[in-house]
């Protein structure tokens, strides 16, 4: 194995960046809509982003997107980041 190689180069997430791969990881959805997360500009937000079509249920999509903040939320808690961290939703509704 070449000690240079690419792939073996050091590199240390920022604590956003962790999230978002164990959360992307963990709890994305995929139907009946799909949901995914994405750190927000700021450097202490991470975005749940939400894109459906109109013929699904508003309220099936409003119950998973309020799981999912409590879930990005114990998350952070379990690392004690929830003291800064804040959960934005961004939803996108397709025809």
């Amino acid at each position: 194995m070449l000690e240079n190689a690419p792939g073996l180069e050091r590199y240390t997430p920022t604590r956003l960046d962790w999230l978002l791969v164990l959360l992307n990881a963990r709890f994305q959805i995929e139907h009946p809509f799909r949901l995914y997360f994405t750190t927000g500009n700021d450097g202490k937000s991470i975005c749940v982003v939400v894109s459906h079509s109109a013929a699904v249920d508003k309220r099936l999509v409003d119950k998973w997107i309020n799981r999912t903040k409590d879930v990005v939320l114990e998350v952070a808690t379990s690392y004690g980041w929830d003291s800064w961290l804040e959960v934005k939703v961004d939803i996108h509704e397709k025809e």
